[in-house]
């Protein structure tokens, strides 16, 4: 149990960190809400980051994209403001993400920019193809960034990587105890859901968040994959 992404390895502690969340479409950051919401009180800065504006959702109906990606942009401004972190949109077309080098090269950039300690993104089996091509995006820019003749002055300190979970894939399950912001967690949902009209409700959500901490041993938890966890100074 983590009590949230950080330098444990380096401190035996949480260290102040840069902690960027790269995602689709707004809504996807739904899952790690609570975790960045955490990360913010503690003073750390917090960086999300939209690949794009989600102008093709389904719930808009006939309406023009241009204005479904006001809508939405909006959408993932007044996110942001709930739990306390900067904003970024890409200017990529929703559906047509590929994970390619255009893409990575804009992440890239901004992560040369914003220096981030630890990324959360998407995992690489996702059944939505924009959510599976940002996790490649997200791979190489980890790359780029660390080359200057693409980026300027590059990022070469370590970046440590996690994304959403997946029981097809054979890696550490990491637990972040947001008991302390789980009501930021669910004003983050609970404002999605009543615009959407989704069926899963509230307390469907709750559970589930409450089913994760008590794997972990706490009220509520969100849960992580990365393929190199960090190295604890001694057991918790």
């Amino acid at each position: 149990m983590l009590r949230g992404l950080g330098l444990w390895y380096k401190t035996g502690r949480l260290g102040v960190v840069n902690l960027m969340a790269v995602f689709a479409h707004p809504d996807d950051e739904i899952g790690a809400s609570g975790t960045l919401a955490l990360h913010a009180q503690r003073g750390d800065r917090v960086l999300l980051v939209w690949m794009t504006k989600g102008e093709l959702a389904s719930q808009f109906g006939d309406l023009e994209e241009a204005r479904v990606a006001e809508i939405r942009e909006g959408h993932g401004a007044h996110v942001a403001r709930l739990i306390g972190a900067e904003y970024r949109f890409l200017p990529f077309r929703d559906t047509f993400l590929t994970g390619g080098r255009e893409e990575a090269l804009a992440l890239a950039r901004l992560m040369a920019e914003f220096r981030p300690d630890a990324v959360i993104t998407w995992d690489p089996l996702d059944v939505h193809p924009d959510h599976r091509a940002t996790h490649e995006a997200v791979l190489s820019a980890l790359k780029f960034c660390r080359i200057p003749k693409l980026v300027g002055e590059a990022h070469r300190k370590p970046v440590r990587l996690y994304h959403y979970p997946r029981k097809e894939l054979a890696r550490p399950w990491l637990y972040v105890d947001t008991t302390v912001t789980q009501e930021v967690a669910e004003a983050v949902f609970a404002f999605y859901q009543e615009f959407y009209r989704w069926p899963f409700t509230l307390e469907e959500f709750r559970a589930r968040r409450r089913l994760q901490g008590r794997e972990a041993g706490v009220p509520f938890a969100e849960a992580f994959q990365t393929d190199s966890p960090p190295a604890w100074p001694a057991l918790p």
